[in-house]
């Protein structure tokens, strides 16, 4: 028999889309990431890649419209839910005169240039306006991974996120109701009236009907996401009756309940999850199938807009990002940070060019030239934040809790019998001579079918490397613990046990699968943050003779400098 498969294009089957959409999920933000490029960029490209305009594998059907429009609301409801209302009250005059020029001078130059050089119409010029003056703090992991989040700028920065992206989003429903109708008093009457009622509903209700559900419901947090999730969605239905666009609900729904979700809860990483791994890239992918970069090599116009938009875009954040050193006495490097996290153009930038294209406001050039400006934007505030924040990371002092102020707890995670001894040994070696606490033996079992007999087998091995402890007069306690993979049951034990330090075997090698998705040693390293010692001794510890150290610029700001420094002397 025969099988024969046709398969037409674009792609109509549900589930061959769906599983194409997945793979380009699971794919580009790991290839991306590799290349250290923003993966947000990636995701971008692929929709391009396998939209109309490029191999026309997929179109916008009714189900990717579906996931499109709902990670669109995800989005702005997560950056408002990341905003930190009370850091924004406590730094509210730099943050609110920051907000106003890096909203103001990108607003003012775009509109100019559109309104008067490309002649484009007055709500069109608007539109786009506000949409450059907007802006996305993706380069912000940046900022914690140098340790600088404590510097005096950080709040100014998100603080004054919040203001220009809500005044962006507030043209935006001005210009979307007005595409409608004619600005006359009766719009505008109109328009305050239902924007008064739609924030009675949202900063009031939903936030005391929030409350009253946390405090009443103990049950699974699976629960209390969906309720989350409704909330969100009741929020944009509001604004969509009070003629409001949907967005805006979702974007004030985040700024409503970022008070009752605490950033480090269950219940938050379960809506960053969901968000950032399913409904957020089937938007990204959506956005990426509108545009069509062929017609970069065949329109001057447009790419002459493109690099015009591209330069005041860029120049306008800087002069408000310079004006508000000047005015707060920053340094120069702080003022080159605003810039850096300010620069780029993302999840705003994209709901409201969507918006004013779903309404014909804008054709598809002003599509195009906004994916190429979000491309360069977020490569520019990567660069410029990164430089940055690492000669803020210098030039501060190390303020960051010192490792030896904790108990240390030593985790050794055990996978090969024959590394029994040189990791106890090495433990050993490292260890506080003074600590009291045990070491703790530990191997990770998957999750299947033999898992409990695995377990048994596995503490044999652990009894060994308890008993190998005990011969140095050190006390062990071996941990044994099943989980779907080796990184995520590190990082769980870790955080249940608080180690400070874990000594891991290496076996040199790394195969396609770990360049690809990283070894497990990336993989604990970017899950715990923990000090790590990565052994592989060949020789009897006793018998090594010399200890080259290679040391990497700035680590002695790194967390636990001088801990490990000790336990180089110890050695």
């Amino acid at each position: 028999m025969i099988l024969v498969f046709k398969i037409t294009f674009p792609i109509t089957d549900p589930i061959l889309i769906f599983a194409l959409v997945l793979f380009i999920i699971l794919i580009f933000p790991t290839l991306f990431k590799k290349l250290r490029l923003p993966e947000i960029i990636g995701i971008i490209l692929a929709g391009v890649a396998v939209g109309p305009n490029g191999f026309n594998l997929l179109s916008q059907d009714v189900g990717l419209s579906i996931f499109s429009q709902t990670g669109l609301l995800y989005l702005m409801f997560l950056a408002g839910l990341e905003i930190n209302v009370r850091e924004f009250v406590k730094n509210k005059i730099p943050s609110i005169t920051f907000g106003i020029l890096t909203f103001a001078f990108p607003f003012v130059f775009t509109g100019l240039l559109f309104f008067y050089v490309f002649k484009l119409s007055f709500i069109a010029s608007l539109l786009i306006s506000s949409m450059v003056a907007s802006h996305t703090l993706v380069a912000y992991p940046i900022v914690g991974r140098f340790g600088i989040n404590r510097n005096r700028v950080i709040n100014v920065i998100v603080g004054g996120t919040v203001i220009a992206d809500t005044i962006a989003l507030l043209i935006l429903a001005v210009v979307s109701e007005s595409a409608k109708g004619e600005l006359d008093h009766i719009f505008w009457l109109r328009f305050v009236g239902y924007f008064l009622f739609f924030l009675l509903l949202v900063f009031i209700i939903i936030p005391r009907l929030s409350k009253w559900f946390f405090k009443n419901y103990d049950g699974e947090s699976g629960t209390e996401y969906i309720f989350v999730l409704a909330m969100v969605f009741l929020s944009a239905v509001i604004a969509e009756y009070a003629h409001i666009e949907p967005i805006i609900g979702a974007f004030f729904a985040g700024l409503a309940l970022s008070r009752h979700i605490p950033h480090t809860s269950p219940l938050m990483n379960r809506i960053e999850f969901i968000g950032n791994t399913i409904f957020i890239p089937f938007f990204l992918i959506t956005v990426g199938m509108l545009a069509d970069l062929k017609i970069l090599t065949h329109s001057f116009p447009l790419l002459l807009i493109i690099i015009a938009l591209i330069l005041v875009a860029v120049f306008s954040k800087y002069i408000a990002a310079f004006i508000t050193q000047k005015v707060f006495k920053y340094n120069r490097t702080e003022r080159h940070l605003i810039f850096g996290l300010s620069t780029a153009r993302a999840a705003s930038a994209i709901a409201i060019i969507l918006v004013g294209f779903n309404l014909n406001l804008v054709d598809e050039s002003i599509m195009n030239a906004t994916i190429i400006l979000i491309l360069f934007s977020t490569l520019i505030s990567s660069f410029v934040t990164q430089h940055s924040a690492k000669k803020i990371a210098l030039g501060q002092e190390n303020e960051n809790p010192d490792m030896e102020e904790t108990a240390e707890r030593i985790l050794v995670p055990i996978s090969n019998p024959r590394n029994i001894e040189q990791l106890i040994n090495f433990s050993v070696l490292i260890k506080d001579p003074k600590s009291k606490l045990p070491l703790y033996p530990f191997t990770v079992v998957d999750d299947d079918d033999k898992a409990v007999e695995n377990i048994h087998s596995y503490n044999r091995v652990l009894e060994k490397a308890k008993s190998h402890a005990s011969s140095t007069d050190n006390i062990a306690q071996i941990i044994s613990r099943i989980d779907t993979n080796i990184a995520d049951g590190i990082a769980r034990t870790v955080k249940e046990f608080m180690i400070t330090k874990v000594v891991m075997g290496w076996h040199g090698k790394v195969s396609t699968k770990d360049f690809f998705f990283g070894t497990i040693l990336e993989n604990v390293l970017q899950k715990t943050g923990k000090m790590i010692y990565v052994s592989r001794i060949s020789s009897p510890l006793n018998l090594i003779e010399n200890i080259h150290v290679l040391i990497p610029p700035a680590a002695e700001l790194e967390i636990g400098f001088k801990d490990w420094i000790n336990s180089l002397l110890n050695i």
